[in-house]
C-alpha cells in the first residue's frame, strides 16, 4: 500500500481573495476554488451556468442524418430496437430514447444486453433481438461505434443501425450506418458528454425535424446521473445538466426515480454523493446480478403499485450484490497482502461473482493507491476487471500483456478483459513487472486548513461546487479544534466520534472502516488535526451533514 503524506495547502491565500473579490463569493468558497489551475478571471463558465448554452444538437457528426433516419422510421411505422447497455449510462441513455422516440409516436422497443451473456455491445445476442422483434431500424446508445462485424451482418440483414456513442473510435472498425460520435472530430466540443447525453442530443435533433417541443427536464434526471457514474469530466456543459437534472430529481414526477430516492433516503437538496453512493450502485446492481433490463422497466413505469414491486426486487438484489462484494473485497486485500509491493494489485478467485469485480477493483485502488486487476474463475476461464489509480492507464497495461489475454477493452481509467485459467499467473507477473507510471510508494495530498466555526460554510461552499469529478477534483479539509463529546464503534468496524459544533449542534466525524486502519476513541483529540470532507447526514435533527474521515494527524 502506498504511504500518504499530508501537507497543508500552500499559496491559495491571494488566489482566494482575488476570486472572492471577482465574483463575490464567500471566503470559503473562493479557498476551495483556489485549488486549481486556472486563473481566477476565467473561472466564470464553471461559476455562471446560467451564461453556458445547451450545445446544439447539429455539431455532433451525423446528428441530423441519424435525426432524418429515426423522423422517417417512425413516420413510415418501422420497427425501431433501441440497443443500450448494462451499466447506468447505456441503461439512461435506453431510457432516454426508449420514452422520447414512443412519445413522438414511434415503434420502438430495447433490448438490453447481459453481463453475462453476449457482454458488452452488439453481439450474437443482439441479433437474435432484431429478428424477435422484427425490428428495421436499430438505434444504439453507449456502445457500438468499433462494431464493424456486427454492422456488417445488420446490414447483410438489411437492417439499418444507427450508433450514438461517446467511446473512443479504434480505426477501421465502425460499422456500416451511421455513427453518432463526439470523437469522430478531433477536438470536438463535445467530447466530455456521457452516451445518455449523446442520446439526448439525438432526440433533440429528432424533435427539430419533426418540428415537435421536447421538454428537457424529464430527461436531464437520466443524463445527470448518467454524467456522475460514468465519470465523465465536469466540463461548464456538464455541470450545467447535473445541476439541473439534480434539482429536476428532488420533485420528480417519474415513479421509479421516486422509489428509487426514496429507497436511498435522499433527503434535501440531490448532489453528486447520493448518485455516487446510493444511486447509482442500486442502478447498477441490476446489471451485476441478473437482468440490467429491471431498471429499464423501472424508470419507463407509471403504475404505482407496478414500480414499488420492481424497487423491491432492485433493492434485495442490491443487498445481495453489497454482500458478495464485500466478501470478495476482503478476500482480494487478503490476497494483495500476501505479496511483495507489486507494480499494481492483482487478485482472482473461482468464489468471487463476476458481477463484483468491477466495484472491487475500484475499491483496491482506491484502498492500496494501485491500479488493481481482479479476476473471476469459471470454467477454466477468468472475466477481470480493472480500475486505475490516479493518472495510470490500465488498458495500456493491458496492451503490454495482449497476448496473454483472449480479449480486452476499455479506456485509461477502467477496463475489462478474459484470460484462460493457465495464463493467470503469467499475467499477474506480467503487469507486476510492467514499467512504473510514477506511482511509487508514497502519495502526496494537501488540505485546506479551517476551524469547526467554518465547517457549515464549507457545507454550503460543497453544494456550490457539486458533483466533483474529473476537472473538478474534490477536495480535502484540514479541521482542528474538534472536541469529542461521544464515540461509539458501528458494525464491528466504523469508529464514531459525537463533537461539539461552536453553535451547539452536535457533528458526526465518522472514519469509515476506523477500526481496520488501527483508530481507537482516543484518535480524536482537539489538539490533532482531522483530514476528510464533509458528506450529506440523513438522521433527523441533527446537522445536514457529517465529517468523513481520510486521515488522523
Amino acid at each position: 500500500m502506498a504511504a500518504t503524506t499530508w501537507a497543508e495547502a500552500q499559496g491559495w491565500q491571494d488566489r482566494a481573495v482575488e476570486i472572492s473579490s471577482l465574483y463575490g463569493l464567500p471566503p470559503v468558497t473562493a479557498m476551495l476554488l483556489s485549488r486549481g489551475e486556472a486563473q481566477p478571471d476565467v473561472l466564470a463558465p464553471f461559476l455562471h451556468l446560467d451564461d453556458v448554452p445547451w450545445p446544439e444538437p447539429s455539431r455532433i457528426p451525423n446528428l441530423m442524418a441519424a435525426a432524418e433516419r429515426i423522423e422517417r422510421a417512425i413516420r413510415e411505422g418501422e420497427q425501431i430496437l433501441v440497443h443500450g447497455d448494462y451499466d447506468v449510462d447505456g441503461l439512461m441513455g435506453s431510457a432516454i430514447l426508449v420514452g422520447g422516440l414512443r412519445s413522438f409516436g414511434g415503434r420502438v422497443e430495447a433490448f438490453i444486453p447481459s453481463r453475462f451473456d453476449g457482454g458488452y455491445g452488439l453481439s450474437d445476442t443482439s441479433l437474435e433481438a432484431v429478428a424477435d422483434t422484427r425490428s428495421t431500424l436499430v438505434v444504439t446508445t453507449d456502445c457500438g461505434t468499433n462494431a464493424r462485424e456486427i454492422g456488417a451482418r445488420l446490414a447483410a440483414s438489411r437492417v439499418e443501425l444507427i450508433v450514438t456513442d461517446h467511446h473512443l473510435p479504434v480505426q477501421g472498425q465502425q460499422p456500416d450506418g451511421i455513427v453518432v460520435n463526439p470523437h469522430l472530430d478531433e477536438d470536438h466540443p463535445d467530447r466530455a458528454l456521457c452516451g445518455a447525453s449523446v442520446a439526448l442530443q439525438v432526440l433533440r435533433g429528432v424533435a427539430d425535424v419533426m418540428g415537435k417541443e421536447l421538454p428537457l427536464e424529464p430527461f436531464l434526471r437520466l443524463t445527470a446521473i448518467a454524467t456522475v457514474t460514468d465519470v465523465v469530466r465536469m466540463t461548464p456543459v456538464n455541470r450545467k445538466i447535473c445541476k439541473a437534472g439534480f434539482k429536476a430529481l428532488q420533485d420528480t414526477p417519474n415513479t421509479g426515480l421516486a422509489h428509487m430516492l426514496s429507497q436511498a433516503k435522499v433527503k434535501g437538496p440531490v448532489r453528486g454523493y447520493h448518485i455516487s453512493f446510493h444511486i447509482g450502485p442500486r442502478f447498477n446492481a441490476a446489471g451485476r446480478m441478473e437482468d440490467a433490463r429491471l431498471v429499464l422497466d423501472l424508470l419507463l413505469e407509471r403504475r404505482p403499485e407496478r414500480a414499488a414491486a420492481l424497487m423491491g426486487r432492485l433493492e434485495m438484489l442490491n443487498r445481495r450484490r453489497k454482500s458478495l462484494q464485500a466478501v470478495a473485497l476482503q478476500e482480494a486485500l487478503i490476497q494483495s497482502r500476501q505479496k511483495r509491493n507489486p507494480r499494481v494489485v492483482f487478485a482472482a478467485s473461482e468464489k468471487w461473482h463476476k458481477g463484483v469485480i468491477g466495484p472491487v477493483a475500484a475499491r483496491l485502488a482506491d484502498t492500496l493507491h494501485k491500479s488493481a486487476f481482479v479476476v473471476s474463475v469459471e470454467g477454466g476461464e477468468g472475466v477481470g476487471s480493472a480500475r486505475s489509480w490516479r493518472d495510470d492507464n490500465v488498458s495500456s497495461l493491458l496492451d503490454g500483456a495482449s497476448d496473454l489475454l483472449v480479449r480486452y477493452g476499455g479506456h485509461s481509467g477502467a477496463a475489462g478483459f478474459t484470460v484462460m485459467e493457465d495464463k493467470i499467473e503469467a499475467l499477474s507477473s506480467r503487469l507486476a513487472d510492467a514499467p512504473s507510471a510514477g506511482n511509487g510508494s508514497e502519495v502526496r495530498e494537501s488540505y485546506f486548513p479551517i476551524g469547526p466555526e467554518e465547517l457549515s460554510a464549507a457545507w454550503d461552499a460543497w453544494g456550490f461546487l457539486d458533483p466533483f469529478g474529473p476537472g473538478n477534483p474534490e477536495p480535502y479539509l484540514g479541521v482542528t479544534g474538534l472536541v469529542p463529546r461521544g464515540q461509539r464503534i458501528a458494525a464491528g468496524r466504523h469508529m464514531i466520534w459525537d463533537t461539539a459544533m461552536p453553535g451547539g449542534e452536535t457533528l458526526q466525524v465518522i472514519a469509515w472502516d476506523g477500526v481496520t486502519s488501527g483508530y481507537d476513541h482516543a484518535r480524536l483529540t482537539p489538539s490533532r488535526t482531522v483530514i476528510g470532507r464533509p458528506g450529506p447526514q440523513n438522521r433527523a435533527g441533527s446537522l445536514p451533514f457529517y465529517f468523513n474521515v481520510e486521515a488522523i494527524l
